[in-house]
């Protein structure tokens, strides 16, 4: 998640001013941070998420779950048990959400003949609780040893999907850890960007709330209709101030030297918390392929759109898996 003024063309200094909310509603923290992104940006138009899923193939794929030292994984596999080694890549998802935010991606990546493996950060969906005040103080730096948690049961580094923050740690996880390529779908990006912050107030003493329900539609489910956006916004949960203090000022680093295997980032036209800029200047970084999706915006994961997305990409993934 990136929270992007300059992509609007003006900057703006706001004070976080008390809102006041329907049928005498309690202000719930975060939710002012989220309206002054919305007077900045302007309106630019333990639950669990799992269920079946159809592949392009027509057939139905439904994820086995395993868990691994407090982290649940949701596996897909097309052919599950066929004895032939198989790919292995690891999905990781961003900011407020969990493994289903993989649900129309990973039947795509499985029916191309991958393993994929859709981890949950802790304290979400199934995986190991975290106390509030230990979600207070995490940050996407420590969503690498997530992962790491997954990977280092295979037998061969896997290669990395990451989405928006889940992008970022995907970064941070290969400059120190073996992988075989990175696929980075409108991720957060580092400091060595220079890319400009937005200074939105976010309070680092609660934990910051998913967007109000019709600007979570815009941000985050663009291309789905009501009722699927319903349904995802309703297993969205509160994230960490640091990791939205880090993914709004872009104080994590990553050396681009040890960044030395293939790397592809797609960005979202339509995206206005990580702009296509963004990911043109992380590309640059890396020296990535780069593609921009004219008809998506931050939601390149969830949806007809961001199937065939996944569809297109499935031939990267098994040419550097």
């Amino acid at each position: 998640m990136r929270l992007y003024a300059l992509h609007n063309h003006r900057r703006a200094s706001i004070l976080c001013r008390t809102t006041a909310w329907p049928r005498g509603a309690a202000v719930q923290p975060g939710l002012c941070q989220w309206t002054l992104l919305k007077a900045v940006l302007g309106d630019d138009n333990s639950k669990t998420g799992m269920e079946s899923t159809m592949a392009s193939n027509g057939a139905m794929i439904t994820p086995e779950t395993y868990s691994v030292d407090g982290i649940l994984v949701e596996r897909y596999c097309a052919e599950p048990g066929s004895g032939s080694p198989r790919r292995k890549i690891v999905c990781v998802h961003g900011g407020t959400q969990a493994s289903w935010a993989w649900q129309d991606c990973a039947p795509a990546f499985a029916a191309a003949g991958l393993d994929v493996h859709a981890l949950n950060w802790l304290g979400r969906n199934g995986s190991a609780p975290l106390e509030h005040d230990q979600l207070l103080r995490m940050s996407i730096a420590d969503v690498v040893q997530d992962i790491r948690k997954v990977t280092q049961r295979f037998d061969a580094p896997p290669l990395l999907v990451g989405h928006s923050m889940g992008g970022l740690a995907c970064q941070l996880y290969a400059q120190t850890y073996e992988t075989k390529a990175l696929l980075l779908l409108a991720p957060v990006v580092t400091r060595e960007t220079n890319s400009d912050p937005i200074e939105m107030p976010i309070s680092m003493d609660s934990l910051f709330s998913p967007p109000p329900r019709e600007m979570a539609y815009t941000m985050f489910f663009q291309a789905l209709d009501p009722a699927r956006s319903k349904h995802y916004y309703d297993l969205l949960v509160p994230e960490s101030p640091v990791r939205c203090y880090e993914a709004t000022r872009f104080t994590l680093s990553v050396n681009p030297a040890r960044i030395n295997v293939p790397v592809q980032i797609v960005s979202g036209a339509l995206d206005i918390l990580t702009p296509a800029p963004t990911g043109e200047a992380l590309a640059k970084l890396y020296n990535a392929e780069y593609r921009v999706e004219p008809e998506l915006g931050h939601n390149l994961t969830l949806g007809d759109k961001a199937k065939c997305l996944a569809e297109s990409l499935a031939p990267w993934l098994n040419q550097h898996a």
